[in-house]
């Protein structure tokens, strides 16, 4: 039915191969010696059932340890029972994930490791719900590595460097991504600007190729920070309740600091509860909806309730009690689809603890505080200012190639995020301009507007003049657009089209006309020309 080499398919993949399929024959194994025969394995639906070796065994799963180590041996699977039931056969009952991780460690398939854990990528990585770990007997550093990818989920390479050691972090991971116990991870409450996709190819809708702008630049986080008071419904619903389930250690108070909330990071929530829950599930439902919401306004010494002043004992002690409390696999079957969130719950109990345990981290940690960040909400809305930006720089590029569209919708998509920052709704102006021109009052009016938005942010922003003055010109108004390219020109001296737009409409008014330029032609050259020109 099958057959190969364990050089290029490893037994563990083989053995999870059979049982995943569930198959029924016999596996044979010839040694990597000159030796006569084989080792042959019966399997029943995938399940191993008897078994014959070459090398004597004390029972059915030792016999299968001692082919884990050949290295380049021929196998081959026959639908056909190539074992009987003659004397020397050897029979047990045999879990193949278990089999698997006591193999792993004596005997690595180094090669299969690295393409295993290469294959994960940079993404970062959590246990699966429900994945069946028990059968793996882990050995205690081993669990010590399930429990680091349980409160920090990351990407494999980060994982085996904080854990320390390497060979366990590594033997670990491919015994897990082989027994398909991973899956990607994003937490909850991340919220990602979606990238733009592409857009068709845009209609030249007028004559006037794109001018120069000014300098755009990604927006800077604010060195300062508002301080925001806690709205009455978030005031109480995160005082503590009578028939809280919460301990009396995990901090009910809400944060004092948050960053700009002119950045729009909404976090994702659990749902209401169903109605057929128990009361009781209930209220560990809406617990865990109320600690979330809480947590996310928090700094690591609120969420574990605990003084700034706090030492590491103190801090250790309160982390144990909530870790015990909050420990992913101590949720009820019936409330599974709250796991995302309680993982993350116990993510950021262990990072709290883990920066506020190490001095250097935690004078760096308060520095933040300080500075009105450290909570999860201040994170997240810094990471989506920051994504936005990103995003943002392509914006040139596509309006120099004149995809608008494309263009417009970054825009869009970063003003919706981001609402004090100037440069969006700038930019936005300015290809509506290139795309759309003046004609249509619906389009005119709209520029305006952003326009108005852009000045309202920041009075002195260079490209918002610099579009309010290409706006006013198109529209015939020479006289208000000179006013904003002599505004360009003072706030950006490098601006060379503004430049130009001021030497030549101050040498008009010093001849004593008007800035505008001389009424078009049709197309007809003076006559005093004319005659140099002729067809």
């Amino acid at each position: 039915m099958a057959e190969g080499t364990l050089g290029a398919t490893p037994l563990g993949h083989v053995l999870l191969s059979i049982q995943k399929k569930g198959l029924s024959g016999t596996l044979a194994v010839w040694p990597d010696d000159e030796r006569p025969g084989q080792d042959r394995i019966l399997f029943r639906t995938g399940i191993p059932a008897i078994g014959r070796f070459i090398d004597p065994a004390s029972d059915l799963e030792h016999g299968m340890l001692h082919i884990f180590s050949r290295r380049a041996a021929p196998y081959a699977f026959y639908e056909a029972d190539l074992v009987g039931e003659s004397e020397g056969t050897l029979r047990g009952a045999v879990d193949i994930f278990g089999l698997i991780a006591n193999a792993l460690r004596t005997d690595v398939p180094k090669g299969a490791v690295v393409r295993v854990i290469r294959k994960l990528g940079e993404g970062a990585h959590r246990i699966k719900a429900g994945s069946p770990l028990a059968r793996f007997a882990l050995q205690a550093n081993e669990m010590a590595f399930v429990e680091l990818m349980r409160a920090e989920p990351a990407s494999a390479g980060t994982l085996i460097e904080q854990f320390g050691d390497p060979k366990v972090a590594q033997r670990v991971l491919y015994l897990l991504a082989i027994t398909d116990c991973l899956e990607p991870y994003a937490p909850a409450s991340r919220q990602k600007l979606k990238a733009v996709g592409a857009a068709s190819p845009p209609k030249p809708r007028m004559s006037t190729p794109p001018g120069p702008r000014a300098s755009m630049r990604a927006p800077k986080r604010k060195s300062t920070r508002d301080r925001h008071s806690t709205p009455p419904s978030e005031r109480d619903s995160a005082r503590p309740r009578a028939d809280s389930v919460l301990p009396g250690s995990l901090s009910n108070r809400p944060p004092s600091r948050t960053l700009s909330g002119e950045i729009v990071a909404p976090r994702s929530v659990p749902s209401r509860p169903p109605p057929s829950l128990s009361p009781e599930l209930r209220k560990r439902w809406d617990e865990v909806s109320r600690v979330i919401a809480m947590m996310d306004r928090q700094n690591y010494f609120e969420m574990l309730g605990v003084k700034e002043s706090a030492d590491s004992s103190d801090i250790s002690r309160k982390y144990t009690t909530l870790a015990k409390i909050w420990h992913p696999d101590r949720l009820p079957s019936e409330l599974a689809a709250l796991r995302p969130w309680v993982e993350e719950i116990f993510h950021l109990l262990t990072v709290a603890n883990d920066t506020l345990s190490d001095t250097k981290k935690r004078a760096e940690y308060q520095k933040a505080v300080m500075q009105g960040g450290g909570t999860p909400e201040s994170e997240r809305k810094l990471s989506v200012m920051v994504e936005a930006a990103i995003n943002f720089e392509k914006v040139d590029a596509l309006v120099k190639r004149r995809r608008y569209d494309q263009a417009l919708g970054i825009c869009e998509a970063a003003m919706l995020v981001v609402r004090k920052e100037a440069d969006y709704p700038a930019m936005k102006a300015w290809i509506l301009l290139l795309r759309d021109g003046v004609d249509e009052e619906e389009n005119a009016n709209e520029i305006r507007s952003l326009l108005r938005t852009t000045f309202s942010i920041n009075p002195d922003h260079v490209h918002g003049h610099f579009v309010r003055a290409h706006f006013l010109k198109r529209q015939g108004e020479h006289d208000k657009a000179l006013k904003h390219f002599m505004k360009v020109a003072k706030l950006d001296p490098n601006n060379l089209e503004a430049a130009r737009e001021v030497r030549i409409g101050t040498m008009r008014h010093a001849r004593g006309r008007s800035s505008a330029p001389p009424p078009a032609m049709d197309g007809k050259l003076p006559n005093f020309l004319g005659k140099f020109f002729k067809k």
